[in-house]
């Protein structure tokens, strides 16, 4: 037998190889057991020889299996354990760690039809089947290990309970375990569409929908429906596994050519919250690389492919067909007016959640040509929820997503379009054509997964009200949660080279910088922001000079001898990657700002004008603190921006110290509170506007400063964050609005006032000369 279990161990490694998830839950005690899936030998054998790597032996009847033939055994082996607790100390646990063993995973080494013909899914393969998957997949194998299930916290749960009940409890714990973590990873059985069609055409709403539909439109019922059923086709993904390990298999490649590294952070918490939850992906949007780069990486750690809401616009002839087959599902940017093309769309995404597989949308919309985050457009957040409040015994998590790259892939398209070019249609020509774009390298690229937010538990913590509606109280509700989505995605920041380059640079863009004062500077930017109040969630690493080296490559940074420098046309870059550092850098400039120009910065002041300004700011940037937090996030900045020498007390007063780092920060803060004096300053003296020509105003003088003090901003000028913080003051109560008239309800006159004394006072004199031109 020894000799047999030798040769089989030779075997296998020979044709395995495999890489293991959850390692750190892979540590045998005396009271450790293991349960695998399937009665497979060599399952049981692979898991010896990984413990065996790692310096540990471990008998085979250690190990458990939860196959249905073996459920007697697996049920009397526990019942054993149980029972074996009563001769433990108190202390002492005994403790069942879950491994399921998955071949064919490894997408990056996916090479041929035969590879994908025997890769993992749920039909059992027989013995033949078995043995051709091991020869073909065998050394792209995947082994998920998961916390232990600990019996004495089940016997405790089940206190007065015969030991073969709670072993009775512990098997459906396994198979239930196993069972999602299988749907986590493959995904469920996939439906024939023209099945899925017709279940949802059947559906209450939608029959109501399409009933509707012929009456308004004075069509049969018939004609309607064939109608909807049209609308279905164009809407709904075609999934096929085969094209998305082959896809996989390519965009691998593809990585390696355009991205020195992707940087991925926070993956373990979604593998572990993935089998007990539906996944709904909530990342920020940057660029089309986004959703195939997640996809891919969320494939490659072992997890399933979400079925992605994308814009009819990407469902272009070829490309369209490509897309759907990886997941895609298209919809119109706009459907308010079309009640059954609402009804489909809503009833689609329900079946599809319902079937359980995990679905990925972007909150804010469309992409951020600026950087930063927008605000949530929360339609299909609405339609998550109203789900789920539907269907409330399935759990569902929302996993807040950052993506950020050293070099865009669409840098020049956006410039043109923040310079008032037109968008580009996407085409699957313009695919063929953009491939030129990828003959250069683009840097690193990050993949940060924000801590979940559970939909059951957020309902929870959402405070009651009797006077709202049902219907409000939704809306409120699907607000406060897009509110948190986008707060977590800026708490996963990851601090990327291009970002804290650009946030130096641009400071003073039109000055060159010594490459060894430039790299002093960001050794000290990355330090202060690693002890901010909200940290990045990694930074870049490495010599910055190889960053400065890199950008100049990339034709981000001009050199000239020792010195860098930035050209008109890549300062403007520039401030796409500055600006995702924003919701971090800003509240530490604002302070600097105050403590260099306030007349008395006292240690009480500052934190009740930042408070003043917070709200603001705050709704601008998705700032994670509500008004008490905020009090103990001030002082804890105060504290740490003392400790890194950028202010010092005089007596009782606060003093920034001008340092290089120091002036950057407050350069880079004080164009916001210019946009916000521009808007204040236009509705001083009792002044009524409609709300269009506030902003269309608070633009035009906002981009006669960018023009004449080169902030080098776009999103300086731009409307939406304009709309944003005037929505926010009449929010506030500080702004009234009245048939689309605003007009400002406090007195502004002292504020004002205030707020000349600390900004710069050509900025000042600038903003009047533009209200009343001479």
């Amino acid at each position: 037998m020894r000799g047999l279990n030798r040769i089989s161990r030779f075997l296998l490694r020979l044709i395995i190889n495999s890489r293991v998830e959850g390692r750190q839950h892979l540590k045998p005690t005396p009271n450790t057991l293991f349960v695998i899936e399937t009665a497979r030998y060599s399952h049981r054998l692979l898991l010896i020889e990984q413990l065996r790597r790692q310096g540990n032996t471990l008998p085979e009847q250690k190990i458990l299996c939860a196959a249905h033939d073996h459920q007697d055994d697996l049920r009397n082996r526990i019942e054993a354990q149980i029972d074996k607790l009563s001769f433990l100390n108190p202390e002492q646990d005994i403790k069942i760690v879950p491994i399921s063993v998955y071949h064919g995973r490894m997408p990056q080494r996916e090479t041929s039809y035969l590879n994908l013909l025997y890769a993992e899914s749920w039909s059992k393969a027989g013995i033949v089947g078995r043995f051709m998957q091991l020869l073909v997949n065998g050394r792209q194998t995947l082994m998920q290990v998961d916390p232990a299930l600990s019996l004495r916290q089940l016997k405790k749960e089940s206190p007065h309970q015969p030991a073969g009940v709670v072993a009775h409890k512990a098997m459906r714990v396994f198979h239930h375990h196993f069972y999602r973590r299988r749907l986590a990873i493959i995904g469920p059985n996939l439906s024939h569409r023209n099945t899925l069609f017709t279940l949802i055409l059947r559906e209450p709403a939608v029959k109501e929908a399409i009933y509707q539909t012929a009456l308004k439109q004075n069509q049969t019922v018939e004609q309607v429906n064939n109608d909807a059923k049209v609308l279905l086709k164009g809407m709904a993904a075609n999934f096929s596994p085969t094209t998305t390990r082959i896809l996989a298999s390519l965009l691998n490649i593809f990585w390696k050519k355009i991205y020195k590294k992707i940087h991925i952070n926070g993956m373990e918490r979604i593998q572990l919250c993935a089998p007990e939850n539906q996944l709904v992906y909530l990342p920020c949007h940057r660029s089309h690389m986004d959703y195939v780069m997640l996809s891919s990486h969320l494939y490659r750690h072992g997890l399933m492919v979400p079925h992605i809401a994308a814009g009819d616009n990407l469902n272009a002839p070829v490309l369209g067909s490509i897309l759907k087959r990886g997941g895609a599902i298209f919809m119109r940017r706009s459907f308010r007016d079309d009640p059954l093309y609402a009804q489909l769309f809503q009833s689609y995404l329900s079946v599809m959640s319902n079937k359980g597989h995990s679905l990925e949308y972007f909150i804010e919309g469309g992409r951020s040509r600026t950087g930063r985050l927008l605000p949530a457009k929360t339609g299909l957040l609405a339609m998550t929820l109203e789900n789920h409040l539907n269907h409330p015994e399935k759990p569902v998590a929302l996993i807040p997503v950052w993506i950020s790259y050293d070099k865009l892939v669409e840098s020049k398209s956006y410039q043109q379009e923040l310079s008032g070019g037109e968008k580009r249609k996407e085409s699957f020509l313009g695919l063929i054509k953009s491939l030129k774009e990828f003959r250069h390298q683009f840097g690193d690229a990050a993949l940060s997964f924000g801590e979940p937010i559970l939909l059951q538990q957020a309902i929870k913590e959402m405070p009651e009200s009797t006077e709202q509606t049902p219907a409000n109280a939704k809306l409120e509700l699907t607000q406060r949660i897009s509110q948190q989505v986008l707060q977590c995605i800026n708490q996963s920041a990851y601090a990327n080279q291009t970002a804290i380059l650009a946030t130096l640079m641009l400071a003073n863009p039109k000055k060159q910088r010594g490459i060894y004062e430039l790299t002093e500077q960001a050794e000290e930017l990355i330090a202060l922001l690693n002890v901010l109040p909200n940290p990045p969630i990694a930074t870049a690493n490495g010599p910055v000079k190889k960053w400065i080296k890199q950008a100049c490559k990339r034709r981000q940074l001009s050199r000239a001898e020792d010195h860098v420098f930035l050209s008109s046309t890549q300062a403007q870059e520039m401030t796409f990657y500055r600006n995702q550092l924003h919701h971090m850098t800003l509240l530490p400039g604002v302070f600097l700002l105050l403590a260099k120009r306030y007349p008395k910065p006292l240690p009480q002041t500052l934190p009740r004008l930042l408070s003043t300004l917070y709200p603001y700011l705050k709704a601008e940037l998705f700032l994670p603190w509500d008004a008490i937090e905020l009090k103990t996030a001030l002082k804890q900045l105060r504290l740490r921006m003392e400790k890194r020498g950028l202010i010092k007390h005089e007596g009782n007063i606060i003093r920034a110290i001008e340092t290089p780092l120091s002036i950057a920060l407050m350069q880079t803060a004080e164009p916001i509170l210019v946009r916000y004096y521009i808007v204040f300053r236009l509705l001083s003296d009792g002044t009524v506007m409609p709300i269009t020509d506030l902003v269309s105003e608070s633009q035009r003088i906002a981009a006669h400063l960018h023009q004449k003090f080169a902030f080098n901003s776009p999103e300086y000028a731009d409307a939406r964050v304009l709309n944003v913080f005037i929505k926010t003051l009449i929010q506030q109560n500080v702004f009234a609005e009245k048939d689309d008239q605003v007009h400002c309800q406090i007195e502004s006159k002292a504020l004002l006032k205030r707020a000349s004394q600390i900004l710069n006072p050509h900025y000042v004199s600038a903003i009047e000369h533009n209200l009343h031109p001479r």
